[in-house]
């Protein structure tokens, strides 16, 4: 089951100058004295922890480790890249980054504003007229700073290209951001938003005249040498070593839709990158080398902006209810600003929509630790849970995180129940009043999603339609008009029967209007009823575990 391999190329500086005076003897042995990191250790923690498959619910995991300088290099790969045919990963393997690319694609815009004389604070107006946003205040004044750290407090709407559209024309992109809805006041709050990142890297692109994969190939992977390292899924599925994606299901796995993978490269900017581990100790390395020195203004000192709990709990813990203290509370460009331990460290998830990966990184001990692996939502705090312990052999403290109790965290410090997300108490079921539910069908059109189509037939009810997304409507009991259905879409991959946080759709019909928050808690776009007036529908997705692009 498991495969793994361990390169260390641990260097120990050189100690002939050792007849010197003592005390300058005893400064130079020192500060030559390397990180110690017990890769045994590491991987002896990983294979037990995923010998049962309660413990760690992937089917393949990836670890990389960056510490020191000279550095101490350490790759792990774990487990299966196709458990149907038992083949198993290895160093080669590709493993989609997620949200985590976000970072190269900074990297790349603070190169060319440079080159062209700009600031992350220079309005985006005064060198790309065309530039809009909602409202006169966002369109003269927003900037990439705001763009890249997620100060816009405009609606996500990844359900754009989500929903699998033929064809998702930036230029057009371009000019409908303009009609995205308005979270909250302009910098006022922290909103994650994808398509923020393919705006500013299309103005990138005409700054420079050269394409986001040519910058990224020129500026991150040709001078670092991440050799084996892709900028789409399309490329990465042709080198035919990619991972599969599954979730864990009934003591096995269930092998996700993985072309549906390929729907993200229509915003690859913000999360289509495929690397090893090997290829992301390089970047990582990068980042933190020298205390951090390269990136200091763009990553490390950018003033932080204060995120609350947007991306949960899983990386917050405290004293004395745990035995260490993590927190991660504040945004940067392109990462998460926080502390382990009373260290400053940054960090950043990704989601696909078939793996999760995570990194953080120290410039104070200047580490990296990268991990990716499959399992959908619980990938999450399986790559959490594995760096903390990391994270104490780094700081030569003995892990707090053991193969036993990462099978139970967190109960062994804190029994509060997970949050059943199935929803029970809904008591769906088909409704059988036709009449009533044709006047609910018609077209529905809306400045950026276009049209959603509400049909009925017969022999399946009532029928909902954007794009490549359909589902059949099932009503909520002792309500006239509350719906729920579970989406499906070749982009959507997951099976309702796998996962409690299904694709689903609540359904409700109001007079006039369609109004629909399209993927997101809270949001309210006003569709137009193109054939009858009469009657309209608000869908609400409760929740859509796409890539986090966060974390």
């Amino acid at each position: 089951f498991q495969h793994y391999y361990i390169t260390n190329n641990l260097r120990m500086g050189c100690l002939q100058r050792m007849f010197g005076i003592l005390a300058i003897f005893l400064f130079q042995l020192t500060s030559l004295v390397e990180p110690t990191f017990d890769a045994d250790k590491l991987t002896t923690f990983l294979e037990d922890a995923m010998s049962e498959f309660s413990c760690i619910k992937t089917a393949a995991l990836t670890v990389g480790v960056v510490i020191g300088n000279p550095p101490t290099n350490f790759n792990i790969v774990i487990g299966d890249s196709d458990v149907k045919q038992r083949q198993k990963a290895n160093s080669d393997t590709l493993f989609g980054i997620g949200s985590t690319t976000k970072a190269m694609t900074s990297i790349i815009a603070d190169k060319v504003l440079k080159e062209k004389g700009l600031t992350w604070d220079t309005p985006i107006k005064d060198f790309y007229g065309s530039f809009k946003l909602p409202g006169a205040e966002r369109t003269e004044q927003v900037t990439f700073k705001d763009l890249f750290a997620h100060k816009t407090c405009l609606s996500r709407s990844d359900f754009w290209w989500a929903s699998g559209p033929d064809i998702f024309d930036v230029e057009e992109m371009m000019s409908k951001l303009q009609f995205l809805g308005e979270k909250c006041e302009f910098r006022s709050e922290f909103k994650y938003n994808n398509l923020m990142y393919v705006a500013g890297s299309h103005i990138i692109e005409k700054l420079s005249n050269k394409t986001w994969d040519v910058l990224i190939k020129e500026h991150i992977l040709d001078p670092l040498g991440m050799t084996n390292t892709k900028t789409s899924f399309k490329e990465a599925f042709k080198t035919g070593n990619t991972l599969k994606g599954y979730e864990p299901f009934n003591g096995s796995f269930y092998e996700l839709q993985t072309d549906a993978d390929l729907i993200i490269d229509l915003v690859g900017q913000a999360g289509s990158v495929h690397s090893t581990a090997e290829d992301m100790n390089k970047y990582m390395r990068h980042i933190v080398e020298n205390n951090g020195e390269r990136y200091a203004d763009l990553f490390w000192d950018q003033t932080a902006f204060d995120i609350g709990k947007y991306f949960g709990v899983t990386g917050q813990i405290t004293k004395p209810t745990f035995p260490a203290s993590s927190e991660m509370s504040d945004y940067t460009i392109s990462w998460v600003k926080g502390q382990y331990e009373g260290e400053e460290i940054l960090a950043h998830g990704g989601d696909t929509f078939t793996t999760h990966t995570f990194i953080t990184l120290s410039r104070e001990r200047e580490y990296g630790i990268y991990l990716s692996c499959t399992g959908g939502l619980k990938a999450r705090t399986t790559n959490q849970l594995i760096t903390w312990f990391i994270q104490d052999m780094i700081m030569d403290k003995e892990p707090w995180i053991t193969a036993q109790n990462i099978c139970t965290y967190p109960s062994e410090w804190d029994d509060t129940p997970e949050r059943d997300r199935s929803d029970p108490d809904w008591g769906l079921y088909v409704p059988d009043d036709s009449d009533t539910l044709k006047s609910f069908t018609g077209t529905y059109s809306h400045d950026i999603f276009g049209d959603v189509v509400v049909s009925f037939a017969d022999d399946e009810g009532l029928q909902i339609a954007y794009q490549k997304v359909n589902c059949t409507l099932k009503r909520k009991k002792e309500s006239g008009k509350e719906f729920r259905c579970h989406a499906s879409a070749p982009s959507l991959p997951s099976d309702s029967r796998i996962t409690q946080d299904a694709r689903i759709l609540n359904v409700n019909f109001e007079e006039g209007k369609l109004y629909s928050n399209m993927l997101e808690r809270g949001e309210n776009y006003e569709f137009n009823n193109n054939i009858s007036p009469r009657l309209s529908l608000v869908f609400l997705l409760l929740f859509v575990p796409l890539f986090v692009m966060a974390p």
